[in-house]
């Protein structure tokens, strides 16, 4: 990606606010301070903290520097490093070249390292442990693909480590099945029929019907066209069920312009929708509310509902887990536990597309 591919520049902690940073690592490292170089040996603790516009780095109880922006890295590469809050719980996960600098909220850690171990992390992080290999070798393929795509996403650096981006929580260390896809895809991506990168999009469970691009961000991509998934029905996000009181219900479409009273027939409105079909509107009288906006309002696994009236009731009986936009994670899962390959769970998830080496995609 950065430096003709070999590695990937992402921001770590980018969802936390962290004003002192505890570091440590398995070997001896260097620490670099505008101008002052720093050895520091293995399992060392040093403190960087956030003072106004500057850092500062505490090497050791009497020993403190004031620098402008600070990098760390060892001589090592199988060093791993511990970013923690606090000096009681170390875990070492990260590797590579690190950059810090002081922002208005926080330290900002922008962390170099091979685009093929950050790729591991991703598969584990995003799939967890304990898969099939096929499904291991999709979620590499997507997660490098994504990352290639995406260099220079954000400014400074590629990607950051959370879900904006992909979910990255340090060194894959939980499964050796996660090398052994990484390795046997290595450098492979996806792209669609004009020879171009895909936007990799996945999410957990479509509960048996994914969605077109356009049908939730009005993007019309070839590749992402809705389709009937029989593999991830009776997964665990394949289905859940969200009850509200009928008077919580009324007060939040109120507060969408629509406003019911006692003789309304049915609060539950009109989704022209069965078990079997995804809704994208709910309908009450000539008023439509996006499903996709209901989710995040009352923060639901997804837009894939219907809903029952009962009672003083409102049930919304809801399938999936995500977007519903490209792969289903559930039912790779399921497709890979079954014998296909990855190959053929990535053409059955997306249209029109060639999985190829980076390096020979049409610049």
């Amino acid at each position: 990606m950065h430096l003709h591919g070999q590695v990937v520049r992402l921001e770590l902690l980018s969802q936390k606010q962290w004003t002192y940073l505890y570091v440590q690592c398995t070997d001896s490292f260097h620490i670099q301070c505008d101008t002052i170089n720093i050895h520091i040996p293995s399992k060392h603790t040093v403190v960087f903290m956030l003072n106004g516009k500057t850092i500062q780095v505490k090497t050791d109880p009497n020993k403190t520097i004031q620098t402008s922006k600070a990098s760390f890295s060892s001589m090592k590469n199988n060093a791993l490093f511990a970013l923690m809050q606090n000096s009681k719980t170390f875990i070492f996960k990260y590797e590579g070249e690190f950059f810090l600098q002081p922002t208005t909220k926080k330290i900002q850690v922008i962390n170099t390292l091979p685009v093929e171990e950050y790729v591991a992390g991703v598969v584990e992080a995003e799939g967890g442990a304990n898969k099939p290999l096929e499904y291991y070798k999709v979620q590499a393929i997507l997660s490098r693909t994504y990352a290639r795509r995406n260099h220079e996403r954000h400014v400074g650096y590629d990607v950051c480590d959370g879900t904006h981006c992909q979910v990255y929580h340090g060194i894959s260390k939980k499964d050796i099945d996660i090398f052994t896809a990484v390795k046997a895809t290595e450098n492979l991506v996806i792209v669609d029929s004009s020879a171009q990168l895909i936007t990799a999009f996945f999410h957990s469970n479509c509960g048996g019907q994914t969605c077109s691009a356009q049908d939730v961000w009005k993007s019309n991509l070839s590749y992402c066209v809705g389709k009937k998934d029989p593999y991830c029905m009776g997964m665990p996000n394949s289905t859940w069920e969200k009850r509200i009181s009928s008077t919580d219900w009324k007060n939040y479409l109120t507060t969408k312009n629509i406003s019911l009273n006692d003789s309304d027939e049915c609060i539950a409105g009109n989704m022209n929708c069965s078990a079997n079909k995804r809704p994208f509107y709910y309908v009450q009288k000539n008023t439509s509310l996006p499903t996709k906006d209901m989710r995040t309002d009352l923060k639901l696994k997804s837009a894939y509902f219907h809903i029952e009236e009962l009672d003083n009731e409102i049930i919304l009986h809801g399938r999936g887990f995500g977007h519903g936009v490209g792969l289903c994670q559930e039912g790779a899962m399921n497709m890979a536990k079954k014998g296909k390959l990855a190959e053929d769970i990535l053409q059955f998830y997306f249209s029109s597309i060639q999985i190829v080496p980076f390096d020979n995609q049409t610049p």
